[in-house]
């Protein structure tokens, strides 16, 4: 798991840098029980993007 340590928005996205990124593969993020899909951020290290309105800085992520 990890936590949401900044974040900015792109148009509908949420982009979301992370204090750890995992070392294994993952399908999908969790994040206060709900799931997201993630959409390709490239060039960004630490970072993954999502598409959601709400706000996530101090949360945790975890990989599923």
């Amino acid at each position: 798991m990890s936590k949401v340590i900044d974040e900015f928005r792109v148009m509908k996205y949420a982009v979301l840098r992370l204090d750890v990124m995992p070392k294994t593969k993952y399908r999908q993020f969790r994040i206060d029980g709900n799931l997201y899909d993630p959409v390709p951020v490239y060039d960004m290290p630490q970072c993954v993007a999502i598409q959601s309105e709400e706000k996530f800085i101090g949360k945790t992520v975890e990989f599923v």
